[in-house]
């Protein structure tokens, strides 16, 4: 097929109306955050729609990133078209259950930020300040679904388009797509108790952003009734330059209660007659749970899983609606804890299913019947599968990405359904992919980008045969990026062995004019936590871009993936287990050790930034190998685990009561008398996930200590420091403390 070339954006060959002609300008930190961005052409969300026709996506205005429109690109044509301008609606303030959902899901962006097709591909409905708007496809109409106080989330169609369902004020509401009438599933929700919401654990640390599924007939709905009075009451300080406000916010500290889960199911024709009845499943007698998620399967019986208050046991139910009947398929243990992956995809040709697990010491792909068989595994070997693409029953094949030929790139691959087989590489190896699929799985869209190479987005057939070029991104003269090309640095990647003698990948970066002779300063950047990785062969936006400001001001900047980060297997995640502090402490240390004997470090102006787990890892870092760090950028830091929610925290370090020593050794509170290196504290005042108490609980201690620091706090922001201006202080700050702290 002939392949040509177009931008799926619909951008011109000069995507600024500024022509530059050098391409070694300095980057500086204001420019990171001005439009257009250096990335040049993104889009966010982008979904093939059920026919497979065309492509939608959002994209960020080019005058102003921080703002999505809704797009479509019709494969037959060859032709980007807007379909929504976020400015032809009304955005008023968000309500605190939107503002709230957005920072789980970490969406800092403004305008249109989420959409949904209908399965018939003919319309997409779209939240907009609370209210709902439905676009049709075909006559190009955009018109509003609810009128005045919807206060809507959690928006989608039904499977077969009869309604759109959603969250309001608490409540599961459906609406007729034909009548547009309104249907309340339940009205009882108020106070600690809600109907169809994923709480505060399941959005933040379980991945799971809904409490309700459709049957894929549309005659049932399952739903959660979440109680959360039993969940601690603390005052939550959200102080904005202006005014404080104080939050009564329900928020389950390590060891405390969670809330309590209900699972039930109800008929639509019901629901729609005035007459809903909730009939409730039996989720067993100890109430202490985590519900992890549910999904309907072929046989129209819905699939759950029950996640043990300790995280070692996952019970996998089926329930079937028309008998009743709950039943056990299968459990996953682990002497850890059991990762939550993923509720299976469902086949719809057959009553089957393919399943994800680690049971194997890696993450493999297991293909089950509905009744909990085990037909047998899809994937095998000493390496991970990082999330299903796509599934071709018809062919036979199912798409998946993973960590292949290296843990530091991500790949494409297919394997058989049908019979036992070797997996078959479908892109470039050297990068790092992102891919969708059609629903059909006869193509997909391949994102694909390297450390100096901006995403660039192809499509292309199953086999991997590119179709077309939908975004060639190329760092030419008019993009974004070219008056800085010629003064980008790529990074070097290598290893070196832990004392347990585990490989550690690093990467490292040298600023220009490199004589290996010179002793240099050094950065490293790093999280250090679980279920995280930093040192990839991919484009890594501002992160990356913030790494050449630094070099071009005689920096080496380093970071590493020390033991406990993801995708490298159970055993090396399973270092940290009730070990938080201590190995990714061992390992930071090491590599900067490695680099020094390398002879080109100088050790006395080494320093270290890190956000979230990475500032506590800074702390960590402060106070237990206090002569190796001269610098320490700490933002958002957990000073405390005790502090920290009930999920994540107990998964590593079990519950306080239980392991008092194991929390006390993970605490950087009680050793910051060690503390000798320059420290620069940076934490949003309105953080509701990292509580802005880790920080001033910090502050005392370093008070009382005696110990100099610096700090600096964001008024409203929380665990993600957003906006424009913001984010150019931040950096500005973090860059101006390093040179001030490590300079000759």
């Amino acid at each position: 097929m002939r392949i040509f070339i177009f931008f799926i954006l619909g951008l011109s060959t000069v995507l600024s109306a500024e022509t530059f002609a050098d391409s070694n300008q300095k980057l500086t930190v204001e420019r990171l955050f001005q439009s257009p961005e250096l990335d040049g052409t993104s889009v966010v969300k982008l979904l093939f729609s059920p026919d497979g026709g065309r492509l939608s996506f959002l994209k960020p205005k080019t005058e102003n990133y921080e703002v999505l429109d809704l797009w479509e690109y019709d494969l037959k044509n060859g032709q980007p078209r807007l379909l929504v301008d976020s400015n032809s609606l009304k955005f008023g303030e968000l309500s605190e259950e939107e503002k709230a959902r957005r920072e789980r899901q970490r969406i800092s962006q403004k305008g249109i930020i989420e959409y949904y097709w209908s399965n018939s591909g003919q319309k997409l409905v779209f939240p907009a300040s609370g209210e709902l708007y439905l676009y049709s496809v075909g006559d190009k109409k955009l018109s509003p679904l609810t009128k005045g106080g919807a206060n809507a989330t959690d928006v989608r169609f039904s499977p077969k388009d009869g309604y759109v369902s959603f969250i309001q004020n608490q409540n599961l509401a459906i609406i007729n797509t034909k009548t547009n009438k309104k249907h309340a599933v339940t009205t009882a929700g108020k106070g600690a108790i809600a109907y169809g919401v994923a709480e505060f654990i399941a959005q933040e640390e379980m991945g799971r952003f809904t409490g309700y599924w459709w049957s894929k007939n549309e005659q049932y709905l399952a739903l959660t009734k979440t109680d959360e009075s039993k969940v601690k009451l603390i005052d939550r300080y959200d102080i904005d330059a202006d005014k404080v406000v104080v939050h009564k916010e329900r928020y389950p500290e390590a060891g405390s209660a969670n809330a309590e889960i209900q699972l039930a199911i109800v008929k639509v024709a019901d629901v729609v007659a005035g007459k809903t009845k909730l009939e409730w499943i039996s989720l067993g007698k100890n109430k202490d749970i985590y519900l992890a998620d549910a999904i309907w399967n072929s046989d129209q019986k819905l699939m759950y899983q029950i996640h043990s208050r300790d995280q070692k046991r996952l019970d996998i139910f089926s329930y079937d609606p028309a008998t009743k009947k709950n039943v056990l398929l299968f459990t996953e243990t682990d002497k850890n804890w059991v990762n939550l992956l993923s509720p299976g995809k469902m086949l719809k040709k057959s009553s089957q299913f393919i399943w994800t697990s680690d049971r194997s010491g890696f993450r493999h792909l297991y293909l089950y019947k509905n009744d909990g068989t085990l037909v047998r595994s899809l994937t095998q070997g000493g390496w991970g599968v990082d999330s299903i693409v796509g599934v071709d029953e018809q062919q036979g094949w199912v798409y998946f990405l993973a960590g292949l030929p290296s843990p530091i790139e991500r790949n494409l691959y297919r394997v058989s359904l049908n019979s036992p087989a070797e997996p078959q590489l479908l892109t470039q190896t050297g990068f790092w992919h992102n891919a969708v699929m059609s629903e059909k799985g006869d193509v997909f869209v391949d994102f694909k980008s390297s450390s100096l190479t901006p995403t660039q987005v192809f499509l292309n057939k199953a086999s991997g045969e590119v179709i077309s070029t939908l975004n060639a991104n190329e760092v030419v003269d008019g993009h974004p990026l070219f008056p800085y090309k010629q003064s980008l640095i790529a990074p070097e990647f290598d290893t070196f062995k832990s004392v347990t003698g585990e490989t550690i990948y690093f990467s490292l970066f040298k600023p220009p004019g490199f004589d290996p002779k010179k002793k240099y300063p050094l950065i490293v950047t790093g999280y250090g936590g679980p279920t995280a990785q930093v040192v990839m062969r991919a484009w890594l936006g501002k992160r990356g871009l913030m790494a050449q400001v630094f070099l071009q001001k005689g920096f080496v900047v380093a970071s590493f993936d020390n033991r406990g980060s993801s995708r490298r297997g159970k055993k090396f995640e399973g270092y940290l287990k009730n070990a938080f502090g201590t190995v990714e402490v061992e390992d930071q240390v090491a590599g900067v050790k490695h680099l020094i004997a390398k002879g080109f470090i100088d050790a006395n102006r080494v320093g270290f930034s890190g956000w979230s787990y990475g500032g506590y890892l800074a702390l960590s870092l402060g106070v237990k190998a206090p002569d190796v760090f001269k610098a320490l950028v700490s933002g958002a830091p957990v000073t405390d685990f005790a502090l920290y929610d009930t999920h994540y925290t107990e998964r590593y370090l079990g519950k306080p009561s239980d392991q008092p020593e194991v929390y006390k050794q993970a605490s950087t509170l009680p050793l910051v008398g060690n503390l000798k290196s320059n420290l620069l504290v940076i934490h949003g005042m309105a953080d509701d996930n990292v509580l802005f108490t880790n920080s001033t609980l910090l502050f005392k201690k370093l008070q009382s200590a005696g110990k100099l620091y610096e700090s600096v706090t964001y008024p409203g922001a929380k665990h993600g420091v957003y906006g424009k201006e913001n984010q150019i202080h931040l950096n500005t700050t973090i860059v101006d403390f390093f040179e001030r702290r490590l300079g000759k």
